[in-house]
């Protein structure tokens, strides 16, 4: 079989030929259909990344496919199942043992390349949104950086829950494609009174919930929306610094910072994760949520995907398809 490998950090990515691996006790081996590319992914290939793997490694973290042997003791699956799941290292290949309890089910009428992408985000919002930003229907959610990754999907999902859904992103194209994807309203991050225009958006009562993945000066701009109440989450820093917030601001506004780690919570409450997970597919198997995809490449134009994935102008989701 056929991986995408990093051998040395500095040099690009290497399409090896593997012998096919067999699944341990517990496994099952997936023929991945596709792969998603996300920052993290083109982080650690790069050794940008706080942990870093040692070499040679098989890069890729979200994936789907269909399960094409069980390994012993194995049960819950069976071959010819449509599974998605996430690694942290090891997706970007042509097939993959992993323990069968990281996959999930993908229902028939589900589109199987687009569970690629559809657990870490999505499981990632829905956690940031329901479990720990309480949101309810009828609330005002403001979402930074809604053509991001989680971001896309966190507007979405706040459609899904009931929410009035402001969504942020930085220039025309972005906006558009943010008020294509369902919000309700949106706002250029590049304009200078963006603050102004969201209260207003949110009227009287301010913000109730702000899901936040860029961080930087963004947060503490972002967090002065908020009502009375308002809950403020992060989800990470894709501006590149971590946000700075004047802690006076939670006392006057009653407000929350909140934050949010899909993997501490997947480790430490494995059984409210699952059903988490559960809730999402059955989302996208009701077609209520979609990730938008907007591009497929081959393994051999592996150099070609990343770049689209890594450019901040591409919008929507890059797929490699082993």
């Amino acid at each position: 079989m056929q991986a995408l490998r990093v051998h040395a950090f500095d040099q690009p990515l290497q399409l090896d030929t593997l012998p096919t691996p067999e699944p341990a006790a517990g496994e099952v081996r997936v023929r991945v259909q596709a792969c998603g590319i996300s920052f993290f992914d083109l982080l650690i290939a790069r050794g940008g990344y706080q942990w870093r793997p040692g070499l040679p490694f098989t890069v890729g973290s979200e994936f789907a496919g269909v399960v094409e042997a069980l390994g012993p003791g194995t049960t819950g699956l069976a071959e010819g199942d449509r599974v998605g799941g996430s690694v942290s290292i090891g997706a970007w290949c042509q097939q993959l043992c992993v323990p069968a309890n990281v996959l999930h089910p993908v229902a028939p009428q589900a589109a199987l390349d687009e569970a690629a992408v559809l657990y870490m985000p999505y499981g990632t919002a829905l956690y940031a949104l329901r479990e720990r930003g309480q949101l309810q229907p009828g609330e005002t959610l403001l979402v930074l950086g809604a053509t991001g990754t989680v971001g896309a999907a966190a507007v979405q999902l706040g459609k899904a829950l009931g929410a009035r859904v402001i969504g942020a992103a930085t220039g025309a194209a972005k906006c558009a494609a943010v008020q294509a994807a369902g919000a309700d309203a949106v706002v250029d991050l590049a304009a200078d009174d963006w603050k102004d225009q969201v209260k207003a958006l949110a009227g009287p009562a301010g913000v109730d919930v702000v899901a936040d993945p860029v961080g930087g000066a963004f947060t503490d701009t972002a967090f002065r929306t908020l009502g009375w109440g308002g809950r403020h989450l992060v989800l990470g820093f894709a501006s590149g610094s971590i946000g700075q917030l004047k802690g006076n601001l939670t006392i006057v506004k009653g407000a929350s910072l909140v934050g949010v780690d899909l993997r501490q919570f997947k480790e430490r409450q494995p059984d409210a994760a699952r059903v988490l997970m559960q809730d999402v597919a059955a989302l996208h198997r009701d077609g209520r949520i979609r990730p938008l995809i907007t591009a497929r490449w081959p393994l051999t134009e592996h150099a070609q995907a990343c770049a689209q994935a890594g450019d901040r102008a591409t919008v929507g989701r890059v797929l490699l398809l082993p």
